[in-house]
């Protein structure tokens, strides 16, 4: 914005401004006396330019979008632990007892209905990499305790939200309206619930006064029954026992008494994401230097941020197409493939369209070598 406002031109308008009988050369005492003077000038424009760029929400970041985005009652979404299932051999462990792997510690929860799991120490998306079946140890020796293993994830662990992440909730805050109990409103309610990275708003999705939420995580992933179950709490509490059938599935409905955030007489119905699985197979002309191995984990760190990317940042549901020429310029940038060929996706070269209430995930990628 000040750009314009530099040493060098501001000198240049204070110089031209100087009497005519002045000397105005440099190293003149006219000269010597103003530059000290100009550029405090100077620096004050760029100081200027510094405060508009993080006050406005487009610019922003870090600590000062977590100010701008408190103006509108919005809050960074802090990092969620990973949790998973547990399996016990013999005497079950008293809750509160910490396990660990491969140096990670974990603590044994369990759930309202009785379901034990064991939770991450450390938050963040970092923690949700252990294999099903992988050896839980106890720190303290346990009687009775035969062995425990770790099952499958139950809720994955997110890290703090990215600017981008929230600059987008602020900024849909801002142009939506949100408010009183329109799409937007119900959009918000769910996103600004920690674990929420997404959510795709369904109003009269089962009549008049009905509203469906399909959740979606930070990563773009699926969202954990618990995540889910505490949203439903929040914005319309399901207490009556209230449920619908629709297309062969049933869901849980809230009780519709405005005892959350939602508007009295909207029966509000919160689901996670269904997992749309995504099997990758391709035969690679591989690099010098390089292995199979290599060229299977590079994919598949390309193609999970592919998928995060477009879960999240796709408006309409709708739009969220996994396309093989898509995969295919992914295969093309890496650095441990030269070319590639025989790419199909779910054993198929057809592009694939997870629906409104799914969302891609990365699931079993074979890469081949070339035949001779």
């Amino acid at each position: 914005m000040f750009e314009s406002k530099t040493y060098e031109t501001l000198m240049e308008e204070v110089l031209a401004g100087a009497p005519e009988d002045i000397d105005t050369r440099q190293g003149s005492i006219f000269y010597d006396a103003i530059s000290p003077v100009v550029m405090k000038i100077a620096e004050l424009y760029t100081d200027l330019d510094l405060v508009f760029t993080l006050t406005q929400v487009d610019t922003t970041g870090g600590e000062y979008l977590d100010t701008k985005a408190s103006e509108y009652g919005l809050t960074r979404h802090a990092a969620t632990p990973a949790k998973y299932y547990v399996t016990f051999t013999g005497t079950s462990p008293d809750v509160g007892e910490r396990f660990f792997t491969s140096g990670s510690y974990f603590v044994l929860g369990e759930t309202d209905s009785d379901v034990l799991y064991l939770e991450a120490e450390t938050t963040g998306s970092a923690m949700n990499n252990i294999d099903s079946g992988t050896a839980a140890v106890p720190v303290n020796n346990i009687e009775g305790l035969t062995s425990a293993t770790f099952g499958a994830v139950m809720q994955y662990g997110t890290d703090t939200e990215s600017d981008d992440s929230l600059r987008r909730r602020l900024q849909e805050k801002i142009g939506g309206p949100a408010e009183n109990g329109n799409c937007q409103h119900y959009k918000t309610w769910c996103e600004s619930y920690d674990g929420v990275g997404k959510a795709r708003i369904f109003p009269l999705w089962n009549g008049a006064n009905t509203v469906k939420a399909v959740l979606i995580n930070p990563l773009g992933l699926p969202c954990s029954p618990e995540l889910v179950a505490a949203v439903q709490a929040y914005i319309d509490p399901a207490e009556n026992g209230y449920a619908a059938t629709v297309d062969g599935v049933t869901y849980v409905v809230g009780d519709g008494l405005g005892e959350g955030v939602a508007n009295l007489g909207a029966h509000f119905t919160a689901v996670s994401a269904l997992p749309a699985v995504i099997s990758v197979s391709f035969t690679a002309e591989l690099a010098s230097g390089y292995t199979l191995a290599d060229a299977k984990t590079e994919f598949e760190t390309a193609m999970t941020a592919y998928l995060k990317n477009m879960v999240l940042t796709t408006e309409e549901p709708t739009d969220v197409v996994v396309r093989v020429s898509s995969v295919g310029a992914l295969i093309t940038a890496m650095k441990s493939v030269l070319d590639y060929s025989s790419l199909t996706l779910n054993g198929d070269t057809g592009n694939i369209a997870p629906g409104d209430n799914s969302v891609p995930v990365l699931g079993e990628v074979t890469v081949n070598a070339p035949t001779a």
